[in-house]
């Protein structure tokens, strides 16, 4: 099953349902929602994986690079508060294999979902460019949250460069 993410913007907060798989090609559409949403005012996201089935790492990428969303210009800025609730045993592996309990806050107790209205994103990408960027700050960010995730993404982020390189891009 193919994936998507459900969004809704209350107060200073976002809230965020993954239903099926959370991954790549739903990830940036949920990148430039809350990027928007920060920029006027959010400051914490809080994202449901009770109905996802399963995540990939661009995804845990882009629920890591929310948390450090620059909010303003001061040394002094307050992260964006991310949680995550409701993982399911498959979404928690996923998350502990690339060290986001230790990066996210992860509620381990079932919370109930807020009662606001969920718009659904879009999903797929707009062009080639932007969908490379963020599969590069999300691995990056990944490595620089748990320095074990180096081993595994260090070749492929060097593949990505390369590869934009090759296609007389700048580098992502």
């Amino acid at each position: 099953m193919a994936g998507y993410v459900e969004v809704a913007k209350a107060d200073n907060a976002i809230f965020i349902r993954v239903v099926g798989l959370g991954n790549f090609n739903n990830a940036g559409p949920l990148r430039e929602y809350a990027e928007n949403a920060f920029a006027v005012g959010a400051r914490s996201a809080v994202v449901d994986l009770a109905k996802c089935t399963g995540l990939d790492s661009t995804f845990m990428g882009t629920l890591v690079l929310m948390k450090d969303y620059p909010v303003d210009n001061s040394p002094n800025k307050t992260p964006i508060a991310v949680t995550i609730v409701n993982a399911t045993a498959t979404t928690l592996r996923a998350m502990t294999s690339l060290g986001l309990p230790a990066l996210l806050h992860v509620k381990e107790e079932p919370v109930e979902f807020p009662a606001v209205t969920l718009e659904r994103l879009r999903e797929g990408w707009q062009d080639q460019r932007r969908r490379t960027r963020l599969i590069h700050d999300a691995h990056l960010q990944l490595i620089r949250g748990d320095k074990a995730n180096e081993a595994r993404f260090g070749p492929f982020l060097a593949a990505l460069v390369k590869e934009a390189r090759l296609h007389g891009e700048q580098q992502p």
